[in-house]
């Protein structure tokens, strides 16, 4: 499989790989058993294809890069390298650079209370990326991006990264909130700050599980127990994503977080933020959410029943079924 690569340097964006599959409602990631499996090695640090091009110079000519938006020129002409722009009257140009970086200006979102010029939220970039048929998706992409916070910015909803999937592929993004996924139509997984006490790494897939009262679920998350990986502001943060696409008919489809070239560890040193079929290799579900390598016993939603289920812990990371044909 060619393992392929986003690159973004500076602010807010949404990028897109193609998905399908069929849903199973009564099915949940908590119930399903796989065999424990070792971690595959995983790029982190000073690794990888980011690595042979300091500042990213020359990065867009690597093979293996599928998309670079260095955010040269005015806003209009970087709005006309993506399919969906939200915010608008908000961006604008800055001087403010990543230390090392080759380029010579960001994009500046600018959120105020009350909104500007009736547009209340923080900014967003969507495309569908390419693949070498001349069709949308691939069956890998990495995506990695830089932002800097103001020291007195406010809490914000949705902002971030993330990868999703949509069949068909759709020119702007589809959220859906609370709802269960259908795999032939779509999957979501991104990286934000929330209200800005930590990253919030979470998950919308057609075997997500669900939580009280109704068995609803606003995403899964994966690193419950883990140390806060704290939003830090008036500081350029190197956010990166990973997903791997399952084969059909198994749940060996994968993903990761780094943040500033990092993946999260648990106090123990233990991996947290890389996740795929056995891997991590123990831990336990509470709900819709995934404590990694703990060995209580966990509670599932029972759609039958209208209620909690208790369910074995300490049982391995049963990976993503993203796809079902």
């Amino acid at each position: 499989m060619r393992r392929t690569l986003i690159v973004v340097a500076a602010l807010s964006t949404v990028s897109l790989v193609c998905a399908d599959g069929a849903r199973a409602v009564e099915l949940q990631a908590s119930r399903v058993n796989v065999k424990a499996s070792p971690m595959p090695g995983i790029a982190e640090g000073n690794t990888g294809i980011a690595a042979r091009y300091p500042g990213d110079v020359g990065i867009e000519n690597d093979p293996d890069v599928v998309f670079v938006e260095s955010f040269d020129g005015s806003v209009d002409e970087i709005c006309s390298h993506w399919d969906a722009v939200a915010g608008k009257p908000i961006m604008s140009k800055s001087d403010d650079v990543v230390p090392g970086s080759g380029g010579k200006q960001s994009l500046l979102l600018t959120r105020v209370a009350g909104g500007t010029g009736g547009y209340m939220d923080g900014g967003n970039l969507y495309r569908r990326i390419k693949n070498e048929k001349g069709g949308f998706g691939y069956d890998q992409l990495f995506f990695r991006f830089y932002m800097k916070f103001n020291r007195e910015h406010a809490p914000i909803h949705h902002y971030g990264s993330g990868l999703l999937g949509f069949l068909p592929p759709s020119p702007w993004p589809q959220g859906r909130a609370g709802e269960r996924p259908r795999g032939t139509a779509r999957w979501t997984t991104q990286v934000e700050p929330g209200n800005f006490d930590t990253w919030a790494f979470y998950t919308y897939w057609q075997h997500m599980g669900g939580s009280p009262p109704r068995g609803q679920t606003w995403g899964n998350t994966f690193e419950v127990g883990t140390p806060p990986r704290t939003v830090v502001k008036d500081k350029w943060i190197c956010l990166e994503v990973m997903v791997k696409m399952n084969d059909i008919g198994d749940s060996n489809g994968e993903q990761a977080c780094w943040l500033d070239g990092k993946l999260n560890r648990d106090r123990d040193g233990k991996i947290t933020s890389y996740l795929g079929k056995g891997f991590p290799e123990v831990g336990s579900w509470t709900y819709d959410k995934f404590r990694p390598y703990a060995t209580s016993q966990g509670v599932a939603w029972d759609y039958e029943q209208g209620k909690g289920a208790p369910i074995a812990g300490g049982r391995p990371f049963p990976g993503f079924a993203w796809r079902t044909a």
